[in-house]
């Protein structure tokens, strides 16, 4: 089992902009030495000559390391260039949900339920210091018998911060049942933010959790959890977004452009390549990709349980990669040095 990662590293980030701007470099290097006169003037000039000799020491330790650029994001793009042409660029996907969205709400589906959000319990917690211990919580509230998020909060000495864990889906229902992580809210999720129940559920259990607009939030979400907590990360409402934790979810879709993002993904998962785009590639983004093995859960899509995920959240823990070992520090640090921490768990519901 290995993993492969891109992103994350601002010394390995060739944006368009970067390349454009390399290619200016080089060129005004060129025309530099252009500028001076035929070699014969300067064999007759001394002085020219010297201008000539420090201004080439100058273009050419400039090139040198303009090379070098080259060179490291060469690396960087070649190495990843496999996973990201492994998906084919469909950027409409979004708008293909909106159009499904509408014609069915013309057979009958109901956008306008209303939601709620029940807190069942409370209870002290340590504070995480891995992502393995990210997708254990939010493996055990997966388990539940009912539909649960959960809300951890962590004081440090000048900052509160809290973990929203957002499950995927749990039912293939089409908005008639009472659990919001079904098929419908997958579907109204990929549409955009604001209208999938099960999204609206989580900022209802959020603001029974008290969050405030100084606190600091973090979503880890798996699958549809992962769309969900895309959403709020992207539209913060009443709170600081402040990273963002994803397990085998579709987010290519997202601008997110400030803060730590963590995209962890199998590459025979098909549940990630549901956006339709290929993951941005950026300092603040690290997507982290595996193969995963039958062998290594019995679920029926063995790619895209938690359990198989947990074997890749793992070697992420493990890893020295820079981009990743970069993006976790963000993220963790954030909790650090945190007494023990309050977490709440909330069963929410689609109301009839």
């Amino acid at each position: 089992m290995t993993i492969d990662s891109y992103g994350g590293n601002p010394d390995i980030v060739a944006t368009r902009e970067e390349i454009h701007r390399v290619a200016f470099e080089i060129k005004l290097a060129a025309e530099q030495l252009a500028a001076f006169s035929s070699i014969e003037s300067l064999l007759c000039d001394p002085l020219r000559q010297l201008q000539y000799r420090a201004a080439t020491i100058n273009l050419l330790s400039k090139l040198e390391q303009l090379h070098t650029n080259c060179l490291v994001a060469s690396e960087q793009y070649f190495s990843t260039e496999a996973q990201i042409h492994r998906r084919f660029e469909i950027h409409f996907v979004p708008a293909l949900a909106a159009v499904a969205t509408t014609v069915a709400t013309n057979l009958g589906w109901k956008l306008d339920h209303s939601v709620s959000a029940t807190k069942i319990s409370t209870a002290a917690t340590s504070t995480p210091n891995s992502i393995t211990q990210l997708l254990k919580r939010l493996a055990q509230l997966s388990s539940k018998n009912q539909p649960t998020v959960g809300v951890d909060f962590f004081q440090t000495a000048d900052q509160r911060t809290a973990i929203v864990y957002i499950p995927g889906t749990q039912t293939l229902g089409l908005g008639d049942g009472s659990n919001p992580l079904d098929l419908h809210s997958n579907i109204l999720a990929m549409q955009g933010h604001g209208v999938a129940a099960s999204e609206r559920a989580v900022l209802e259990a959020m603001n029974q959790a008290g969050i405030a607009e100084t606190d600091q939030v973090i979503f880890v979400g798996h699958s549809q959890g992962g769309m969900v907590a895309g959403n709020l990360a992207q539209h913060p409402a009443g709170y600081i977004t402040a990273g963002l934790v994803t397990i085998g979810a579709p987010i290519a879709q997202l601008k997110l452009t400030k803060v730590p993002v963590m995209a962890i993904e199998h590459v025979n998962d098909l549940i990630p390549n549901a956006s339709g785009r290929v993951n941005p590639l950026s300092k603040n983004w690290v997507t982290i990709q595996r193969t995963s093995l039958a062998s290594e859960s019995e679920a029926p899509m063995h790619s895209h349980s938690s359990k198989s995920y947990k074997n890749t959240t793992q070697e992420v823990d493990a890893s020295k990669v820079k981009g990743i070992v970069n993006i976790k520090q963000q993220l963790l640090s954030q909790v650090q040095g945190a007494p023990v921490g309050k977490a709440m768990d909330f069963v929410i519901s689609r109301e009839f």
